[in-house]
């Protein structure tokens, strides 16, 4: 099985340098599916100036908190690499998220952040977000 050397790479980065994005950011992911919640926020905690580090910590506030749970579908989409579901979904949530809205913000760019600059999907999805906020 792959998974353990790979979650024990990643384990060896973050403990030399807890801060690096690009080892963080997948080790949490790991942990966070796993259902170690905690042991995932303590580590993007590490990353400041993350988007996708910053998206990860919004989507777990957004799943322990009882509103979150129509939100459900769109995290079951992003899990399964459906990110324009899931993008759809989180940005169709956002007139009626009352207090979740910025959580739902920092969810949706996390997204596009790992999505690129140069994706149509992060581009359409940047103007489709504004406009929903603004």
């Amino acid at each position: 099985d792959a998974l353990p050397i790979y979650e024990e790479s990643l384990r060896r980065a973050v403990e030399l340098e807890p801060a690096r994005a690009d080892a963080a950011v997948p080790l949490a992911r790991i942990l966070h599916a796993r259902g170690d919640v905690d042991g995932a926020l303590a580590i993007v905690r590490e990353v400041p100036g993350s988007f996708a580090a910053d998206g990860l910590a919004a989507r777990i506030s957004l799943e322990q908190n009882p509103s979150g749970e129509a939100l459900q579908a769109a995290f079951a989409a992003l899990d399964a690499g459906d990110s324009e579901r899931g993008l759809d979904l989180l940005i169709g949530a956002l007139p009626a998220a009352d207090g979740a809205k910025d959580d739902i913000r920092r969810v949706v760019i996390g997204v596009l952040d790992e999505l690129g600059v140069d994706s149509p999907l992060a581009r359409e999805s940047r103007r489709r977000l504004a406009s929903a906020l603004y």
